[in-house]
């Protein structure tokens, strides 16, 4: 009797095992798992050290992926900030939000929150307390409290902007973040809001949280502790010979926008950013939160200009190249998701919403339109996606850019632009040809409209807005000073 009591005692927790609630994909029952997402502010997809960088120093974010799974062709479903913000906290596409350029300092756009249930609000209706440190650029007029953070739901905004935080705000005191009304002299902005991250996990340690640390940095200009940047000066001359920092990199240089890779600037704020992961790291692994914490590292579009490395990829930020497109991600959470992995599948940034609720083990709210799909399945153990296309559009509302204002589709292999200024089209092999230098529009007709009558139904399937060329007159008007 006995004999036959411990067996079907055994028979049962083996069952137990094999419950859905205890997969290595989900939480223990009962449990919800915190959610970490950082992201950096126009971060080229070769700065990493993890991603082949033998200038930049990251040792943060290569134990990271040492202890994750690090994404070779993650995408931002814009070249340019503001709609990528917009992707993740919506998981739409940005051309369905209407958000497909940065919001400048005065603009009628902004995320509306009585239209869109962003991916903190769906957490926090099943326990969640949520919290942004830093960047938020979804609106850039809060006193009239139209879209910010708070507006739509974050239990806790720190450090997140008042004005438009164009050309860097760095040391204290930060004329545009009113929410950092105090600080240390000489403070480092980054290492402010990797300390209030700190803070917010030490304080909320007893129940569910996801966190949104999102630097300013590495965006221009460029700038950081001037000891740190010394060392890097030291690197640089060490590497390409006595005084070319200086040379290149010098006070006549104000904006540090030297056209080279490797910038001892850039370098120096990419330290700051590693460093605050590692402090995150840390925080969670003191609090016992480790295990139970996914933890998120991306940036939001590619790097830029002159400053940026991209590495074999062409272009950068505001192209849909895969230099403004495709970016640095990392995703770590011990003994659910395989440590040391690399994965070629391609994933984008609306996907992050429909992974959070699956992590958290709740469904997308009723009536709530997702264009993402959970990639918890493909981490958790190796299950692709069903979906092999991706869509960008990139009118440029703004008109700063006539010659990037485009279109992109990729299914598969092949990725189709069209440019609107002369109505052209690019068809690249990525599989073959990564760097996009060899157009195969003419040579592969067929493949070509096929992407092209694809890319033009979903197009109106999500009634993306058309290029306005009046606003890129309107904008080369300006700057000449004419009205």
């Amino acid at each position: 009797m006995m004999k036959k009591l411990l067996n079907n005692c055994l028979i049962m927790a083996g069952v137990l095992m094999t419950l859905p609630h205890l997969t290595s994909a989900q939480p223990g029952k009962g449990e919800k798992t915190n959610i970490v997402f950082i992201m950096a502010d126009d971060l080229g997809w070769g700065e990493l050290q993890a991603y082949g960088n033998t200038f930049n120093e990251t040792p943060n974010l290569n134990k990271l992926a040492a202890e994750g799974t690090k994404f070779m062709q993650a995408y931002a479903a814009a070249p340019i900030c503001s709609p990528t913000r917009a992707s993740i906290m919506t998981g739409q596409y940005p051309a369905r939000v209407h958000i497909t350029d940065f919001l400048p300092g005065k603009t009628d756009r902004f995320l509306d929150p009585d239209k869109y249930i962003t991916v903190n609000e769906a957490l926090s209706k099943t326990g969640y307390h949520t919290g942004i440190v830093g960047k938020w650029h979804l609106d850039t007029d809060f006193q009239n409290h139209r879209g910010g953070p708070k507006e739509h739901g974050f239990d806790e905004v720190i450090g997140s902007e008042t004005k438009y935080i164009a050309d860097g705000d760095y040391f204290f005191p930060y004329d545009k973040i009113s929410t950092f009304t105090t600080g240390a002299e000489n403070e480092y902005l980054t290492d402010r809001q990797s300390a209030e991250a700190c803070k917010f996990i030490e304080r909320n340690k007893q129940k569910p949280f996801f966190l949104y640390l999102t630097f300013y940095s590495v965006h221009t200009k460029l700038d950081a502790p001037e000891a740190l940047v010394n060392k890097y000066k030291k690197k640089f001359d060490a590497k390409y010979g006595a005084g070319k920092a200086e040379e290149l990199f010098g006070p006549a240089n104000i904006r540090h926008e030297a056209d080279h890779k490797d910038n001892p600037y850039l370098a120096a704020m990419l330290e700051r950013i590693d460093a605050g992961v590692g402090q995150v790291m840390e925080t969670l692994k003191k609090n016992g939160l480790e295990k139970n914490t996914l933890l998120i590292f991306f940036s939001d579009n590619g790097g830029a200009g002159k400053v940026a490395n991209n590495a074999f990829l062409r272009a950068g930020k505001s192209w849909l190249y895969e230099g403004g497109i495709r970016e640095p991600l990392i995703v770590r959470w011990p003994g659910k998701i395989k440590a040391g992995a690399v994965s070629d599948v391609p994933v984008c940034s609306i996907d992050f919403y429909p992974t959070f609720l699956d992590v958290a083990g709740t469904k997308n709210p009723s009536g709530n339109i997702l264009d993402g799909t959970s990639i918890l399945p493909l981490l958790a153990k190796g299950i692709q996606p069903q979906r092999d296309t991706f869509f960008w559009h990139y009118p440029s509302e703004t008109g700063h850019w006539k010659n990037r204002m485009a279109s992109a589709i990729r299914k598969g292999d092949y990725k189709l632009l069209y440019f609107y200024e002369d109505d052209r089209l690019e068809l690249y092999d990525l599989k073959n040809d990564p760097s996009e230098k060899e157009n195969l529009a003419d040579k592969m007709p067929d493949k070509t409209a096929e992407l092209k009558a694809m890319l033009d139904k979903w197009k109106t399937e999500v009634n993306a807005e058309a290029p306005d060329m009046n606003a890129v007159n309107m904008n080369k008007n300006k700057k000449k000073g004419k009205k």
